[in-house]
């Protein structure tokens, strides 16, 4: 078959798969072809223009564009889904103003590794502030779905290359808040003499590891329970995506759900879509990781699945080809996959080489 052919037999799979089952709101999607974009600024036409022309039908976008009305406006006009883009537990800003909020990690410090700054997720006060937040979007914005980002623990995720071992990632959160939810939902009693927080880490990993992967668990679900339930409340049709931390259950030692606290099995029935983040180039993965990470949450989950993959390089010195990242797209493409989702608009604007692989992709 050439490969000219190929992603137009592929993108007919995708509209069988997304055709059959998974409820009436999955079902309503049909197959994706999405950017993610964080700026813009007016006027718009050129913008609308390109992405008409190259076929996107979705945009994954940041609040303040999503707030935009003119911008907003031409996605309605214009026919495109509108996914706002709704990071949860990051908020570098938020810690600026409240550092007791932070996540605190097995040595007892605050979750912090570059950009990367997480709130504790099992602060309810934080939470109901999102809640809030989240109802406001929806009224004001009207969005087809809400996209939940950073809705997980603390992990810089993007820079774990597959030989990390899996006793070197973080653990969180230690902070009093979380110790006591976890001794009294998971009935444990922590020893009288552990005075610091890396203490009681330490004796936590060593002695209840098992209980304590199923108290993040069960703190994310929670999360994405409220505010997947806020959100519909405002708008009974609005989607929920769930942005995923790319792992398999066994990578890293099950790391998805020891480090990161996504269940995706508890999580799947929550939410219409999962979007697992395939940043393969990344992550040191070859492009068929990519259908791999897909067909995996679809087979344990049952969910509707849609492949997020990058444009560009990130986090590492080699570059991004092309005919590389035409492979990764022709993966995400792939059945269960209901579509596409690229990582960034912005990079895609500056290659119109990628920009060409692209259309002959999607035409």
């Amino acid at each position: 078959m050439s490969a000219l052919r190929l992603p137009a037999a592929v993108l007919a799979l995708v509209l069988a798969a997304a055709a059959c089952g998974g409820g009436e709101r999955a079902a309503s999607f049909g197959p994706v072809v999405g950017v993610k974009i964080y700026e813009a600024s007016p006027p718009f036409d050129r913008l609308f223009r390109e992405w008409r022309e190259l076929g996107v039908n979705t945009l994954f976008v940041s609040e303040t564009l999503a707030r935009t009305r003119e911008f907003r406006q031409r996605a309605a006009t214009g026919g495109l889904r509108l996914f706002v883009i709704f990071p949860v537990f990051q908020a570098p800003e938020v810690l600026k103003e409240e550092p007791g909020l932070a996540a605190v990690t097995a040595s007892g410090a605050p979750a912090r590794d570059e950009w990367v700054e997480f709130v504790c997720p099992a602060r309810e006060d934080y939470l109901r502030r999102k809640i809030a937040q989240v109802k406001s979007l929806v009224a004001d914005c009207d969005p087809d779905a809400v996209s939940l980002d950073f809705i997980r623990y603390f992990v810089f995720w993007e820079k774990v290359a597959p030989d990390r071992a899996p006793d070197s990632l973080p653990q969180t959160c230690f902070c009093p808040v979380c110790l006591a939810g976890f001794a009294k939902e998971m009935g444990v009693n922590l020893p009288a003499g552990l005075a610091t927080a890396a203490e009681k880490a330490g004796w936590i990993l060593s002695t209840r590891a098992s209980e304590w992967t199923e108290w993040k668990c069960r703190t994310i679900a929670r999360a994405v329970e409220r505010l997947a339930k806020a959100a519909r409340e405002v708008k009974p049709s609005v989607q929920i995506n769930l942005h995923a931390v790319p792992w398999r259950p066994d990578d890293f030692g099950g790391a998805v759900r020891a480090v990161a606290g996504q269940d995706l099995v508890r999580l799947a029935p929550l939410v219409d879509l999962i979007s697992p983040m395939c940043y393969h180039h990344m992550v040191g993965r070859d492009p068929a990781w990519v259908h791999d990470v897909v067909a995996d949450i679809s087979s344990r989950t049952g969910a509707k699945v849609l492949a997020s993959t990058q444009v560009s390089e990130a986090y590492v010195d080699q570059a991004l080809p092309p005919e590389e990242f035409r492979a990764a797209a022709e993966e995400a493409l792939k059945p269960p996959s209901i579509g596409v989702v690229f990582w960034s608009w912005d990079a895609l604007a500056k290659s119109p080489e990628k920009r060409a692989v692209l259309r002959r992709l999607i035409h």
